[in-house]
């Protein structure tokens, strides 16, 4: 392949593209990769399909050369034959009101016979064809397709393999007909559906709970590290107020020292004044209780003789009393004996009379 090597197809979305003969320099080099065709038209008119598989030299190089030479109007449609995938997207209301969303696929190819039905779509001015022009052509259809089917059956009804299966079937037949008048041919299909409100506002409502859930947890995990954080700080301050309170008493210490050192000299110099006020006041203090304790002792002396003094005075007195008492008692008792034995002459006298 040399430097001016013409390549058609640099993106992998190309399906054709459509070139004149005035756009390509005279005997330039094409490349046509495996599954790649070139439809040359001269005239208006198709001429021939060249593909890789009817090479006769270089392996790498179609014989495009030769057949570009010449003085009459040419032009060239460039395509790929696949396979390539067409996407269409769609959306209805079912039949139990749920907006449906989805996406249906078409895998398709094109053979070396039908790819020249391209032509069409250059004629209206489309020079390069994507996958994505293909796909806006078809979206219509498939549109239409697919909103009669979702408006026929409800959300569950749809999401089942059976259902979903026949709706597939169903939009390849309906689209085939298109399809085939661009010369391709389905392969498959499928239909990717996205949730519907119902589906959507259910999960959101498991997102809300669980991003709600997750707050909740995260909250915690950040309340335990704030107090972590504190705990540090706090820890932190305190160390840091015990280093400096011990930086100020050590500087305190320092100043107050000599003072210090002062007072306590003198306070070694007065020690044996104070000893001796001690002891002075120690032994007056004794004095004092030896001369109380004298005095007690002399006045309970003093106590005990006047208590013997009384106590002799009222035996004294009570001598006298009892012998009192008892001089009294002898003379009533004399008084009643001479009372009695005059009594008893008189009756004895009256009895000698009678």
């Amino acid at each position: 392949m040399t430097r001016d090597t013409y390549r058609w197809r640099e993106e992998p979305d190309i399906i054709a593209r459509f070139v004149h003969d005035k756009e390509l320099p005279t005997n330039t080099p094409i490349v046509l990769r495996p599954n790649e065709v070139c439809v040359v038209l001269e005239n208006g008119r198709i001429s021939g399909i060249v593909t890789q598989q009817l090479m006769r030299a270089n392996p790498t190089t179609s014989m495009l050369r030769r057949v570009f030479g010449g003085k009459r109007q040419r032009s060239y449609l460039f395509a790929f034959l696949g396979p390539y995938t067409f996407t269409m997207p769609f959306v209805s209301k079912s039949s139990d009101h749920q907006t449906l969303r989805g996406e249906a696929s078409l895998r398709v190819h094109a053979t070396r016979e039908s790819v020249a039905r391209l032509i069409q779509l250059p004629a209206k001015g489309l020079m390069e064809i994507r996958t994505s022009d293909i796909s806006t052509l078809l979206i219509n259809e498939a549109q239409a397709y697919m909103s009669k089917i979702i408006q026929r059956h409800s959300n569950d009804e749809l999401v089942q393999d059976q259902a979903d299966e026949n709706t597939t079937i169903g939009l390849c037949m309906a689209l085939r007909r298109t399809v085939e008048s661009f010369g391709m041919t389905i392969d498959h299909s499928f239909i990717t559906w996205k949730p519907s409100d119902k589906v959507r506002l259910e999960a959101e409502r498991e997102h809300v709970t669980n991003m709600s859930e997750h707050a909740s947890i995260q909250a915690e995990r950040d309340q335990l590290a704030l107090d972590a954080q504190l705990a540090h700080h706090q820890r932190h301050a305190e160390h840091h107020a015990r280093s400096q309170a011990v930086n100020a008493s050590t500087m305190e210490r320092a100043k107050v020292e000599p003072e210090l050192a002062r007072i306590k000299a003198k306070g070694a110099v007065n020690e044996a004044e104070w000893e001796n006020k001690r002891r002075n006041l120690e032994h007056e203090t004794h004095q004092s209780k030896v001369k109380a304790a004298s005095k007690a002792e002399l006045f309970e002396i003093l106590r005990s003789k006047e208590l013997d003094l009384r106590e002799r005075k009222q035996r004294n007195d009570l001598d006298v009393a009892m012998q009192l008492f008892d001089s009294v008692q002898k003379m009533k008792l004399q008084r009643q004996q001479q009372k009695y034995d005059a009594i008893t002459k008189i009756a004895t006298n009256q009895k000698s009379t009678s």
